[in-house]
């Protein structure tokens, strides 16, 4: 791991449309708009998208981490997300992420050692760790049939 702090930067550029071209050295570049909800066309990411993806996929990151630390096995992890976007006196904010976590474990493995990595998760995830949001945290550990 390189020195801290790590600096990750992109460039956003748009015109009189609603479509922004989102770039990053070495990435592949993205259109972004505005959500529907704000009168957006489909089919686009766009920021609040961008929010609560970066959560789940940095839960997921930081469960794959603790899970080799603590030598955990499992089979398959899917991680759905819902940040709520409400108004806060005058202004909006996200104020609530509800993560539903599904983990599939090999046959008769015991789901507490899982279910203390998952726990983990959130507390380290450097998004979750770094927002102002109330987060809750459902859970389904399965074992394989």
């Amino acid at each position: 791991m390189s020195d801290f702090p790590h600096i990750y930067t992109t460039t956003a550029q748009g015109t009189n449309d609603q479509i922004l071209k989102l770039t990053s050295e070495g990435l592949p570049s993205l259109e972004v708009t505005p959500p529907t909800q704000f009168g957006g066309p489909e089919g686009y990411w766009n920021p609040e998208a961008f929010f609560s993806a970066s959560i789940s996929t940095c839960f997921i990151l930081t469960f794959k981490s603790i899970s080799r630390i603590m030598k955990l096995s499992w089979s398959k992890i899917n991680v759905d997300v819902d940040a709520y976007l409400d108004k806060t006196g005058s202004k909006l904010s996200f104020t609530k992420v509800d993560i539903f976590v599904s983990l599939t474990l090999p046959a008769g493995q015991d789901s507490s050692s899982a279910i203390k990595a998952l726990e983990k998760a959130k507390e380290n995830c450097l998004i979750t760790s770094s927002i102002n949001s109330q987060i809750e945290l459902h859970l389904k550990v399965e074992n394989e049939v």
